[in-house]
């Protein structure tokens, strides 16, 4: 009997679109007003830094994604790259977010929909938002990838209607162009920025989950580390724009409310009209959006840990018609369903990025070891495997080290079951972490003739 696989059926515009909709392009919608004061206005500036800083980190991906086109993500990379049991370390760190994101999604998507709907318990709008993203799921790599285009039409109309808004007035003269987003030479302290951007670029943490699906991609050697490293650039773009514009369009900053920023400003722009169209972009973007991508995500490593026997065989199971792994997609989401009744928002929000940071500079650190320190020295692969990985490993690790005691308590204690878990695996490192072959997982037309070797060249990013 033939195994099930995963539908390859991806294009590397609709990877890119994943990506970016895992960042949620109208985020400054919402959070704006949180990182205004502390960036003294230079919010578009801090989202520059944060876009050139995971640039770093993205193209490590790259590099393990053009070698490894096998879904997993930091698990498999680091797993391939080191060792089973750090590999699993990796991928259990990682998934602290993955198994958060989806529950903190709900609750914000909830949030503003009770605004608009009212009457409807959060729980409710919670347990409606799952049933539609564990659906689109279970349902299609396809129909995933047409929800998300639909989505990000959406967005994208809501974006073009607040820079046709701010450029009528700029040629009407009642709004006149300033680099307040950029630069405010009545304000500016680079630790603000800094500190700003600590922040921001948490926004940047999606872009990983496009190496998720490797194995739903055309060629993905090629799409996967390009869609990578195009949806941190359209992304970081779509941050930068709206966030400059936001400060064209009030330039004083400080009279804002912190909680509804930039909410103000689209009324004022726009009036009602496009304030709700902006809160209601705001809700499907987190509710259905980055929960469909982040459930998708997650159910795809738990999918690939399962296939390599680390976990249970069952979450390996690939639905026979729509070639999706159901029973990993199903578990997420009554997972995600209970974390977010049982646990509220604030204390949720303070846990995510722990994993994502540990499974980030794990990821850099290999590609020095695997690429460099295990293979052929050369001037321009210390460069290359050195020198930029290098750069995303310290940049992590300082978001790392200014992260809450509660991020800590908990991401910790995550590692610690997580090691503990490994122990009873390995009975006690007697024997190794089980791990599937390359060649029962690649297919030729994923490896173009079969994986590539440690050292040598990824495929081109262009």
């Amino acid at each position: 009997m033939t195994e099930l696989k995963l539908q390859r059926s991806l294009s590397t515009a609709d990877l890119v679109v994943y990506g970016i909709m895992f960042m949620i392009p109208v985020a400054p919608f919402a959070w704006y007003g949180t990182f205004i004061g502390t960036a003294n206005g230079m919010v578009a500036l801090a989202y520059l830094v944060g876009l050139v800083a995971m640039l770093f980190t993205g193209f490590s991906y790259a590099q393990m994604s053009s070698r490894y086109p096998i879904a997993g993500s930091v698990y498999s990379y680091v797993q391939r790259g080191t060792r089973q049991e750090l590999g699993w370390m990796a991928g259990w760190a990682i998934m602290l977010d993955y198994i958060f994101l989806p529950a903190v999604a709900y609750l914000i998507g909830a949030l503003f929909f009770s605004e608009l709907v009212p009457g409807v318990p959060q729980w409710g709008w919670v347990v409606i938002f799952a049933l539609v993203t564990t659906i689109v799921n279970v349902r299609g790599i396809r129909l995933m990838a047409w929800t998300s285009w639909a989505l990000f039409a959406f967005q994208v109309v809501v974006m073009l209607y607040f820079l046709i808004e701010v450029f009528a007035k700029l040629a009407a003269g009642s709004l006149h162009f300033n680099a307040v987003g950029f630069y405010n030479p009545h304000g500016f302290h680079l630790h603000g920025v800094l500190a700003a951007t600590v922040i921001v670029v948490l926004s940047y943490l999606g872009f990983d989950a496009v190496s998720t699906l490797s194995e739903e991609a055309k060629n993905p050697r090629k799409s996967v580390p390009r869609a990578t490293v195009y949806s941190i650039l359209g992304g970081g773009a779509i941050f930068v724009i709206l966030t400059y514009f936001a400060g064209v369009a009030y330039p004083n900053y400080q009279q804002l409310n912190s909680d509804t920023a930039f909410l103000d400003i689209l009324k004022g722009l726009g009036g009602r009209p496009l304030n709700d169209l902006a809160i209601l972009a705001i809700t499907i973007s987190f509710g259905l959006a980055c929960a469909l991508e982040g459930q998708s995500a997650i159910a795809r490593i738990l999918y690939s840990m399962g296939r390599d026997g680390i976990l249970p065989k069952p979450l390996a199971s690939v639905h026979p018609k729509w070639q999706t792994p159901w029973v990993a997609t199903i578990l997420i989401g009554v997972v995600s369903v209970a974390v977010a009744i049982a646990i509220d928002l604030a204390t949720l929000a303070t846990w995510l990025s722990f994993g994502a940071l540990v499974g980030f500079m794990a990821l850099n650190a290999t590609v020095i070891w695997h690429l460099f320190i295990r293979s052929e020295k050369t001037a321009a692969s210390f460069a290359k495997y050195v020198v930029s990985p290098l750069i995303g490993l310290v940049v992590c690790a300082y978001i790392f080290a200014n992260m809450g005691t509660a991020a800590y308590k908990v991401g910790f204690s995550w590692l610690a079951v997580g090691f503990v878990y490994l122990l009873y695996k390995t009975k006690v490192f007697t024997k190794p972490a089980p791990v599937l072959q390359l060649d029962e997982v690649l297919e030729p037309e994923a490896t173009e003739g079969g994986a590539v070797a440690a050292g040598t060249e990824a495929a081109p990013l262009v």
